[in-house]
């Protein structure tokens, strides 16, 4: 009898660990993503500086519209935004511009790894009015909330099967 009550206990805190991570997990996840929440607008330049405006989104730590000096580069406006969360993949930094060639206006896609700062150049790393910045969610997140979510279920069918057994007893 103590030993299905040890175990009983041992299912209601496995359930609330699991709980707690999911709700951590989602808050974390909300602040980056979430259209429930308003996006934040942040200015960052000298008085009578020229600014431009651009968009930081995904999962940094204040994302946002940025106003910013047109000096900027891709690396301090994304530290302007706290950097990446700890679900954020800084391996492939998308910035989507809108462009004007011979009048037509064209929208490109370009992938910066910024683990790799050593190898990009300036131009890589220039930022322009307009850009939308996007810091996307790594792997290794999604294989955590996977592993969290069969966690949970284990001592769920766990706890399920210690009561079918203590009813037959």
């Amino acid at each position: 009898m103590k030993a299905r009550r040890v175990s009983l206990i041992g299912f209601l805190l496995g359930t609330c660990t699991t709980i707690v991570t999911a709700q951590i997990t989602e808050s974390s996840m909300l602040s980056a993503t979430s259209t429930e929440r308003s996006i934040s607008n942040y200015y960052f330049a000298k008085p009578n500086e020229l600014t431009i405006v651009v968009n930081v989104l995904g999962f940094v730590q204040r994302p946002g519209r940025y106003e910013v000096s047109r000096t900027i580069d891709l690396i301090n406006l994304l530290a302007l935004a706290g950097g990446a969360t700890n679900e954020g993949q800084m391996d492939d930094v998308k910035i989507t511009r809108v462009t004007e060639i011979d009048g037509r206006v064209r929208m490109s896609e370009l992938h910066i790894n910024l683990e790799k700062v050593a190898k990009l150049t300036p131009e890589d790393m220039r930022v322009f009015p307009g850009d939308i910045i996007q810091v996307d969610r790594s792997g290794w997140a999604g294989f955590k909330d996977a592993f969290n979510v069969i966690l949970g279920a284990a001592v769920i069918t766990t706890a399920v099967a210690e009561v079918i057994i203590a009813k037959k007893y």
